[in-house]
């Protein structure tokens, strides 16, 4: 990743970035879905474009079965590839193309969820990432999931993301 604006990104930069965007003050993230699911950073490698982040598994996520909803596990897969290219990305805005995810077992109550994401190609105007979950406590892939976004322009005076 050595050709990303090299000139301000580095590891101790992205750590910093990645906890500012995950505290309640940087209100933009807190908001709806993200917020509530309360993700946190474990780890991030800048020379390898790879973050660890995780996520509790909450009462409210769950479906009548008592496992966490699929739709919770593909934000999170959303959230965590989203978060890793908007970094290397910067400063441009990008929005998801495609995500496609693939469930290999349950996720229960009272788990933690870690997501490791990291950067499979770097375009002009698209980047892929993979994606693997799994529980903490057990190590084994819970899915596993692919995305594409787009660069889509400069960030105009004012953007938080």
């Amino acid at each position: 990743m050595q050709d990303i604006q090299t000139q301000i990104l580095s590891q101790s930069h992205m750590e910093t970035w990645f906890q500012t965007r995950l505290t309640k003050d940087f209100p933009r993230f807190q908001k709806g879905v993200i917020g509530r699911m309360r993700p946190r950073l474990l780890s991030c490698d800048y020379e390898t474009a790879q973050t660890v982040m995780a996520y509790d598994v909450l009462d409210w996520e769950l479906n009548l079965l008592g496992d966490m909803q699929n739709g919770i596990i593909a934000t999170g897969f959303d959230t965590c590839m989203g978060m890793l290219c908007h970094y290397y990305a910067a400063p441009n805005l990008l929005t998801t193309v495609t995500l496609s995810a693939t469930y290999l077992k349950p996720v229960s109550k009272q788990k933690i969820l870690h997501y490791q994401t990291k950067i499979k190609s770097f375009g002009k105007s698209l980047v892929t990432l993979e994606s693997i979950a799994y529980i903490a406590q057990e190590k084994e892939p819970t899915a596993t999931a692919t995305a594409t976004f787009k660069i889509l322009h400069q960030k105009k005076k004012g953007d938080t993301v």
